[in-house]
């Protein structure tokens, strides 16, 4: 019994001991990256920014840069290629009475526009989780978009997605097809993984091309914007507290109080691509 109590107590202090260094990491880990990577001579901001993601609450990712851009005198558009009907965890609770969730959802990114500063948002509506399977149709609007607001930077994910999900990597696939031929040559802003995140969802920018990462701060003020923005997605409640652990986006972005980028002129894409 004495055996069995010692053993038990021995790994209930190994089990403490890992949280212990587990939170301690947490806690260091955007100190660290920021040591790793200088935050000078970020970016100019772009007359006209053109920012496409998959879903009405990707942008709360990148939601500082953007706001910050705003504030600079970008001209933003939001192009969000979904119908975002396809999330089992949407909470139709949040949405008013007779809307549906793409509606709601619509909505939801309208408000999140206006708070960050976007002047226009577009969304052609295409199948939720099935984008890439719509890849040509995506394509055809992001395309469509360039022609129209002639952009001079373009934002979205990494090839990755970040988490890996299809519709996240059939946006940065519909910006590629896009630019393909077109004469248009904007500057690539992809959003992409800070360490230690970076280590279990590996990015998928090349080595060649990891002197191109750049660390944007969103302290104080951004922070606030981003916090205010993830709650404009009520109907997304369940989802984007699952993404903080139940902790609340007041806790992520006060750890996590950076966004990374990976800049591009349009003729890296090939590399990227080929990866």
């Amino acid at each position: 019994m004495k055996a069995s109590f010692s053993t038990m107590k021995s790994l209930l202090l190994k089990i403490c001991a890992f949280f212990v260094i587990l939170l301690t990491l947490i806690a260091l880990s955007p100190t660290l990256f920021k040591l790793t990577h200088p935050r000078e001579n970020f970016l100019d901001a772009p007359k006209r920014l053109l920012v496409v993601f998959a879903h009405t609450d990707d942008e709360v990712t990148n939601s500082g840069l953007i706001r910050h851009l705003a504030n600079q005198g970008s001209q933003i558009t939001l192009l969000t290629l979904t119908d975002g009907s396809a999330n089992p965890q949407s909470n139709l609770n949040a949405c008013a009475a007779g809307e549906s969730i793409t509606d709601c959802r619509i909505r939801e990114l309208k408000n999140s526009a206006n708070l960050l500063g976007a002047k226009r948002v577009e969304t052609p509506l295409l199948p939720d989780s099935a984008l890439m399977h719509h890849l040509p149709q995506a394509a055809e609007h992001v395309k469509k978009e360039i022609e129209y607001s002639e952009p001079d930077a373009i934002l979205t994910m990494e090839p990755s997605g970040l988490n890996g999900l299809e519709d996240h990597r059939a946006a940065f696939l519909s910006v590629a097809a896009a630019l393909k031929d077109s004469h248009h040559k904007p500057r690539l802003l992809l959003s992409t993984l800070p360490w230690p995140i970076s280590a279990f969802l590996p990015s998928r920018i090349p080595e060649k091309f990891q002197k191109n990462i750049r660390v944007f701060s969103t302290r104080g003020e951004l922070k606030k914007i981003k916090v205010a923005d993830a709650l404009l997605h009520r109907s997304q409640a369940s989802t984007i507290q699952g993404l903080t652990l139940g902790l609340g986006p007041e806790f992520l972005f006060g750890w996590i109080d950076f966004e990374t980028y990976s800049i591009h002129d349009t003729a890296d894409l090939r590399d990227i691509i080929s990866k």
